[in-house]
């Protein structure tokens, strides 16, 4: 097992949670703080800069997804998604609300795959996006 999966999946969930932060007009962790009811240090040491004692990031809980995914009108399930494809070299190709399908919007990077020999790499896409 990959020791460092958890931290690498900790840290992308961060840099999802920031995307949509800016997403949403939420420019700050003070603002994202006042929309989750918590102070400002508290969401700093779990997004930003870390606890001041040990320069460690403290490890986002469940609590914490849930409360900034809702300030953020996302499923919690959909920031994991989204750091989940981003780790495997993906990319999110459209920014779902909570009432969209998640699975029908994402993608993954077209460039993460090689083509087999002649094969046009965008003929397949095309396929895809006929499809249903």
């Amino acid at each position: 097992m990959d020791e460092t999966y958890p931290r690498r999946v900790a840290d992308q969930l961060v840099v999802e949670i920031k995307a949509a932060m800016a997403r949403s007009g939420i420019r700050s962790s003070r603002a994202l703080a006042r929309e989750i009811g918590e102070t400002s240090q508290y969401v700093s040491m779990r997004l930003d800069g870390g606890n001041p004692r040990t320069g460690e990031r403290v490890p986002l809980n469940v609590r914490d997804l849930a409360a900034i995914a809702q300030a953020l009108e996302l499923a919690p399930h959909e920031l994991v998604r989204r750091a989940e494809i981003a780790l495997r070299g993906g990319a999110v190709v459209a920014f779902p609300t909570r009432d969209d399908e998640i699975d029908a919007l994402l993608t993954l990077n077209p460039a993460a795959s090689e083509p087999d020999g002649d094969e046009d790499p965008d003929a397949e896409i095309e396929a895809q996006q006929i499809e249903p």
